[in-house]
């Protein structure tokens, strides 16, 4: 039960325009988001779990201590270990259009998506 102080206890506003956006883009199929993975006490922003893939927004001000570095390290490495492909998009909130939309590009081309769709 403890493990539950270290996950973040409510979506970003990032978070919410990514989604938005994916939606749009017609990326939100067979995805989850804020799905419980437990490894590390884990919780990716957004989980094509079919595909095994998964995706971290990662503001800069809370993922650019040493700290939480490393820790992001070893979540990339335990997930990894567990045959998952992790992304990890570092962003300076408030996320903007232009943010945004390379942001969408970037989970495009992780997810092998052909950007005419």
């Amino acid at each position: 039960m403890s493990y539950k102080r270290n996950m973040h206890p409510k979506v970003s506003k990032a978070e919410i325009e990514v989604f938005k956006a994916l939606s749009m883009a017609g990326l939100t199929s067979g995805m989850v988001t804020q799905k419980t993975i437990v490894l590390k006490s884990t919780i990716p922003d957004f989980c094509w779990v079919n595909q095994r893939k998964i995706v971290y927004l990662d503001g800069v001000q809370v993922h650019s201590s040493d700290k939480q570095q490393q820790h992001d390290e070893e979540i990339f490495d335990l997930l990894t270990a567990q045959g998952w492909d992790v992304l990890r998009i570092p962003y300076e909130p408030p996320l903007t259009e232009k943010g945004l939309q390379e942001i969408v590009a970037a989970i495009k081309r992780f997810l092998n998506v052909d950007d005419e769709t």
